[in-house]
């Protein structure tokens, strides 16, 4: 019989403490694992064959040309997309230059990427006489070359300003309860100390949540329900069945054609479940 999972990791298990490989790969499986991933791949590899750029029109037949962007394309963005997530972990961890990190990112991929180019023509051809020709490969990875470095720049970016911690008005100071500061919960304590303990936004990912704070986020090994009980000291509140937000940080709420939309400090919108709106509509009128 199979022993039931726990409820908590323990700290070496904790992807929240764990290195920036790690977490990479853990953002990387949850990101292809999504059928949106694989659906904006499959069309772009059907129209790409179909409109057959770069020569290939002439030279290859429909199902060659299949296996040529097929191959080249699956394998590019697992590639780039693996190297952008490990570049802002990278950064997030180190604290190096966010810059510097991308553009290193964007060269490591330059090889694989006109090598897999390269060998796509080989699958697609046979590997007939001169599919291999050196002047060919290197023109190509000159043009390549900027192209990868601007994606993990681009999509570094955007990460950084997704979390990038927002600059608001001071809060008018209030006179603790308890001159002690209070223990940080179980999730909290959980947390890389870089992000601190202002946590205002808890999402569920498998049997893992992904917690974001004003510094940023980690991925912990927790059940949502877990979280929900241990930061009621917060004062937060569960509004979706994979959200729990600190509605401390909730900007304003958006009424949209799905529902209540809370807007976050940190940028994110979080849909207000149905089954969760009228109590919601009770904290916030107190």
């Amino acid at each position: 019989m199979n022993e039931p999972k726990p409820d908590y990791v323990a700290d070496i298990q904790n992807h929240a403490n764990d290195t920036p490989m790690s977490l990479a790969l853990r953002q990387l499986q949850v990101t292809i694992s999504g059928p949106v991933y694989w659906i904006i791949n499959v069309a772009a590899v059907l129209l790409t064959a179909m409109a057959g750029p770069y020569f290939t029109l002439e030279r290859m037949t429909f199902p060659e040309r299949l296996v040529y962007w097929g191959s080249t394309i699956i394998f590019s963005t697992l590639l780039m997309t693996f190297l952008s997530i490990y570049a802002y972990r990278v950064t997030e961890a180190r604290h190096w230059n966010w810059m510097l990190v991308s553009v290193v990112a964007g060269i490591a991929g330059i090889l694989p990427v006109v090598g897999s180019v390269y060998l796509a023509e080989g699958l697609a051809t046979g590997f007939a006489d001169g599919w291999l020709d050196l002047s060919g490969f290197l023109r190509l990875t000159m043009y390549v070359a900027p192209t990868l470095i601007a994606v993990t720049t681009v999509v570094h970016l955007v990460k950084n300003l997704q979390h990038h911690e927002p600059v608001t008005a001071p809060a008018p100071p209030v006179a603790p309860a308890h001159p002690a500061t209070p223990s940080p919960t179980l999730l909290q304590s959980k947390l890389p100390h870089h992000l601190g303990h202002d946590i205002i936004a808890v999402q569920a990912q498998d049997h893992y949540v992904e917690v974001t704070t004003t510094r940023g986020s980690a991925m912990v090994l927790m059940r949502l329900r877990d979280v929900v009980q241990d930061l009621e000291p917060l004062g937060g509140l569960q509004v979706h069945r994979s959200w729990w937000v600190n509605l401390s940080h909730v900007v304003r709420t958006d009424k949209t054609p799905s529902g209540p939309e809370l807007v976050l400090t940190s940028d994110q919108k979080v849909l207000v479940g149905r089954s969760f709106r009228a109590k919601l509509r009770e904290v916030m009128e107190r």
